[in-house]
């Protein structure tokens, strides 16, 4: 991927399965990197903040690279998150990344404390200095700080290999700023499934890197088709179906969510962060059944034809 490269369309952010001892589940996480590149995704992102990558040593973060590249081979794209605590350990991280075959970064400001505008520009310079594949900004502020709309703008127009912005922040004012200055030619991406529609609706984005996609892919990649190629009706069926999904995940902390949710699919077990407490695993246990009857209610929508071409 490049700052004029053609990728368009829903980049699926995916979970890392982990057993009770907290460790990666390989064989789960080949089998949801299989599942989201048969769903018509474009791509997968790995080690974002959807596969918790506070969680993940630096082995785990390579493997989760080199095992997803092995599967979406080149039909798919495949963007890894690069967050850490400074500036070294990000760099150390994104030059693993490319090592195992990653397409572009994910790089969020270092986490835990809060910087400045000049400190996130000139984190961003040292790490675009060193890297040999595209850089996404990651605008993140839910867990570290914001980047800030100026400071994406100036990074674009002085750093060739920072490509574009994953905006999470739930706003849509970079994206509006970035479209309507098409000569900073910048890749832009939504981040936060609640606007995912509108933002595409208004066209301010090239694609999605949503975690809703890497357990619901058929309803994201259907909304985003939709919305795209001008079935306006299909298109709104589908994001206030998107809206329920999201008021039962969001009632999680992430990525707890997504997790019950990949449980229900059959494509994991539900073992997250900390052991749920018994109203939690109530809670679980409601999702599930809302869930059995939410997606069986869905499947004539995601079976329908585009009027494109009707």
């Amino acid at each position: 991927m490049s700052r004029n490269s053609p990728l368009r369309g829903v980049i699926a952010a995916v979970l890392l399965p982990r057993d009770e001892e907290g460790r990666p589940e390989w064989d789960e996480f080949e089998r949801m990197v299989a599942f989201v590149c048969a769903s018509g995704a474009a791509g997968l992102c790995v080690n974002g903040a959807t596969g918790e990558y506070v969680r993940a040593t630096p082995e785990e973060r390579r493997t989760a690279v080199a095992l997803a590249r092995g599967i979406a081979g080149a039909g798919a794209a495949v963007i890894a998150g690069e967050g850490a605590a400074c500036t070294q350990s990000t760099i150390r991280r994104l030059r693993e990344a490319e090592a195992a075959g990653a397409d572009a970064h994910l790089v969020p400001p270092p986490c835990f404390f809060h910087y400045r505008d000049d400190d996130v520009e000139q984190f961003y310079r040292a790490v675009a200095e060193v890297a040999e594949r595209p850089v996404l900004i990651y605008n993140l502020p839910a867990f570290v700080t914001g980047v800030s709309c100026p400071a994406v703008v100036e990074l674009l127009r002085s750093e060739p290999r920072i490509a574009g912005v994953k905006d999470s922040s739930g706003q849509l004012d970079i994206l509006e700023r970035l479209t309507s200055d098409p000569a900073l030619g910048a890749r832009r991406f939504i981040g936060n499934d609640w606007v995912l529609a509108e933002a595409c609706r208004r066209g301010l984005a090239d694609g999605a890197i949503s975690g809703v996609a890497c357990v619901l892919p058929e309803l994201i990649v259907a909304l985003w088709e939709a919305t795209e190629h001008g079935d306006p009706a299909l298109a709104s069926r589908l994001e206030r179906s998107l809206a329920e999904a999201l008021q039962w995940i969001d009632a999680w902390p992430t990525p707890m969510g997504l997790e019950v949710l990949a449980e229900a699919r059959g494509l994991r077990r539900c073992l997250p962060a900390v052991p749920l407490s018994p109203a939690r695993r109530e809670q679980a246990v409601e999702m599930r059944r809302w869930f059995e009857s939410w997606w069986e209610s869905q499947q004539d929508a995601l079976a329908a034809p585009l009027l494109i071409g009707r």
